[in-house]
C-alpha cells in the first residue's frame, strides 16, 4: 500500500503524452502553414486561408496546452520523488519501531530486575542508563522517520500547489482581456447587423422571385385564355351551333386544365428515397458523363423510371474549388394521368402546372428539391441542371424561380424555356430541333425567335440528325437520343461559349453518381 496518495508512474506516462501532444500541435501548425499562399488555384487558395485560420487557433491554445503539460510533468517528477522519500522513510520507520520495541522491553526488564533485588549489584544498575539511552534513540528514530514522511507529504502538496499555479498562469496568459471582450462585443454587433442585412437581402430576393412567378403565371393563364377564346371565336364563324360547340370545347378544356393543375399542386410531396438501379450484376453501370454526352443521362432516367416511377440522377465531382453537382431530370412519361395514374409525377398534370402556374410548386419540383437535400447538396454548392422536354422545363423553372441553391448552369433539350426569366449569371445551353413543336409551346408569350438573351445563353436550333417530316411536322424531332447527338455535334461551340461547364466533369478525379426515385 502506498504511503502517499497518487500514482506517479501513471501520471508520468500521462504527462509524457501531454508533452508529446503539445509538440504535435506545433508540427501540425508548421505543416498547415506549409501550403503556398500565392498558389493560383482557387482550391489551394481556399485551403490555405482555412489552414491559416486553423493554425491561428492552434497557436492560441498551444501555450495553454504546453504550460499545462510542463506543469504536470514537473509535478509528476516531484510526486515520484516524494513517494520514493516516503517509502524509504516508511521502511526506516518500520525498523525504528521494531528497535524501539526491543529497547523499551530491554529497559523494562532491567528496571524490573533492579526493583526486585534488595541490594542490586552495581553491574546491574550500571546497565540502566545505557538501556534508557537506547530506548530514547529508538524513539528519536521513530520520530525522525515520521517527520520524513510528513516532509514528503508536504513536498507533494507544495508541488501540487505549484503545478496548479502554473496551469492557472498558462490559462490566464491566453485568456481574453477586457478590451478583447469589448472587441468581441462589437464584432458580434457587426455580425448581427450583417445577418440582418443578409436576411433582408434574402427576403427581398424571395419577394422578387415570387413576383416573377406570379407575373409569369398570369401571363401563362392569359395565354391559355386567349387560346380558349380563339376556339370560341372559330366556332362562332359557323353560326350559333358552332359558337355553342366552341364554348363547350373551351369550357371542357378549361375544366381539364384547372383539374389537372390542382390535382398535382394540392397533393402531398411524395416520399423520396435513394435507389441503386444497377444493383444487378448483369446490368452495366453507364460511364461517367462528359459535357458532350451529358444529355445521355436524360434518356437514362426516363428508361429507369417509366410510367410508374420518377428517377433523378445526381452526379458529384471534385472540381477546382470544391464539389460540383449535376442533376439530371426526367421528361414526361405518363400522358394519361387523368384517366389512369400509374405513379410517375413527371406526368401531364405536372407538365401543365409547370407551364401555366409557375407560382405553385408541383409534386415534381418538391420531390426534386428533396432528392437534392438527401444528396447533401448545400446552398452554396455549384449545381448544373440537365433535362429533356419536361425535364428541361423543370431545369429552367428551378433556375428562374428558385433561389435555394447555387444554380450555375442549365442544359436543356426540346424544352420551351426561352421566355423563362433565368438570371444572366447562369450558363444556359438550349438545344432545339427544327420541326419540334415542344420548344415552341411558350410562343403564346411572344415570338421566341426574337427573344434576346445575353452572352450566358447559347441556343442551338438545327435540323435533327435524321429528319422525318410528316405533314410538315418532323415526327422524330422530339427525341432524347437525337438531342444528345446534336449537342455532341456542336460541343466545340458550347465549350467555347461556356468554358466553366468543364468544372462539372472530372475524368481523372473523384466522381460519385447516385439515383433517387419516388412515386405518387
Amino acid at each position: 500500500m502506498s504511503v502517499l496518495p497518487g500514482h506517479p508512474a501513471e501520471l508520468t506516462s500521462r504527462a509524457a503524452d501531454l508533452v508529446s501532444s503539445a509538440e504535435v500541435i506545433l508540427d501540425v501548425i508548421q505543416e498547415l502553414r506549409g501550403i503556398v499562399a500565392d498558389d493560383e488555384g482557387k482550391a489551394v487558395q481556399a485551403l490555405y486561408e482555412q489552414n491559416e485560420e486553423i493554425s491561428s487557433q492552434l497557436e492560441r491554445i498551444h501555450p495553454r496546452y504546453k504550460g499545462t503539460a510542463d506543469a504536470i510533468s514537473e509535478y509528476a517528477i516531484a510526486l515520484t520523488t516524494a513517494h520514493e522519500d516516503a517509502h524509504r522513510a516508511q521502511d526506516d520507520l518500520d525498523e525504528a519501531l521494531l528497535a524501539q520495541g526491543r529497547a523499551d522491553r530491554a529497559l523494562e526488564d532491567l528496571n524490573d530486575q533492579v526493583n526486585a533485588a534488595d541490594d542490586p549489584a552495581p553491574s546491574l544498575t550500571d546497565q540502566v542508563p545505557g538501556a534508557q539511552r537506547a530506548a530514547d534513540q529508538a524513539l528519536a528514530a521513530v520520530g525522525a522517520a515520521r517527520d520524513r514522511i510528513d516532509a514528503a507529504r508536504d513536498a507533494m502538496n507544495e508541488a501540487a500547489e505549484t503545478a496548479i499555479r502554473r496551469i492557472d498562469a498558462a490559462i490566464d496568459a491566453t485568456n481574453e482581456g477586457f478590451w478583447d471582450g469589448v472587441g468581441e462585443f462589437f464584432s458580434d454587433i457587426g455580425d448581427f447587423l450583417a445577418g440582418i442585412g443578409e436576411w433582408i437581402g434574402d427576403f427581398l430576393e424571395g419577394v422578387v422571385n415570387l413576383l416573377k412567378k406570379i407575373a409569369d403565371t398570369i401571363a401563362a393563364i392569359l395565354g391559355a385564355l386567349v387560346v380558349l377564346l380563339l376556339i370560341v371565336a372559330i366556332g362562332a364563324l359557323f353560326g350559333t351551333i358552332g359558337l355553342i360547340i366552341g364554348a363547350i370545347i373551351a369550357g371542357v378544356l378549361a375544366a381539364f386544365l384547372i383539374w389537372s393543375v390542382l390535382s398535382d399542386v394540392l397533393k402531398e410531396t411524395p416520399t423520396v428515397s435513394e435507389t441503386d438501379p444497377y444493383a444487378d450484376a448483369k446490368e452495366k453501370t453507364p460511364p461517367d458523363p462528359s459535357l458532350a454526352t451529358v444529355l445521355d443521362g436524360t434518356h437514362e432516367v426516363d428508361s429507369l423510371g417509366g410510367e410508374t416511377d420518377s428517377v433523378v440522377k445526381i452526379t458529384k465531382v471534385l472540381g477546382p474549388d470544391g464539389w460540383y453537382y449535376t442533376v439530371t431530370l426526367p421528361s414526361t412519361q405518363e400522358w394519361l394521368s387523368r384517366l389512369e395514374d400509374k405513379g410517375a409525377v413527371n406526368d401531364l398534370d405536372s407538365n401543365l402546372a409547370l407551364m401555366l402556374t409557375p407560382a405553385l410548386q408541383t409534386q415534381y419540383e418538391r420531390a426534386v428539391l428533396d432528392a437534392m437535400a438527401q444528396a447533401g447538396i448545400g446552398p452554396d454548392d455549384p449545381v448544373m441542371l440537365v433535362g429533356f422536354s419536361q425535364g428541361g422545363i423543370m431545369a429552367g423553372h428551378l433556375a428562374a424561380y428558385n433561389s435555394d441553391y447555387n444554380w450555375q448552369a442549365v442544359v436543356a433539350s426540346g424544352a420551351p424555356i426561352d421566355h423563362m426569366p433565368i438570371p444572366g449569371d447562369i450558363d444556359v445551353v438550349s438545344v432545339q430541333h427544327n420541326g419540334d413543336p415542344v420548344p415552341r409551346l411558350d410562343a403564346v408569350a411572344g415570338d421566341f425567335d426574337s427573344v434576346e438573351h445575353g452572352s450566358n445563353w447559347t441556343s442551338i436550333r438545327v435540323d435533327p440528325p435524321e429528319p422525318n417530316p410528316v405533314l410538315g411536322v418532323d415526327v422524330g424531332a422530339h427525341n432524347a437520343s437525337d438531342y444528345s447527338t446534336t449537342l455532341e455535334n456542336h460541343i466545340a461551340q458550347v465549350q467555347s461559349d461556356h468554358p466553366d461547364l468543364a468544372n462539372f466533369f472530372n475524368d481523372n478525379g473523384y466522381v460519385d453518381t447516385s439515383y433517387y426515385h419516388w412515386t405518387e
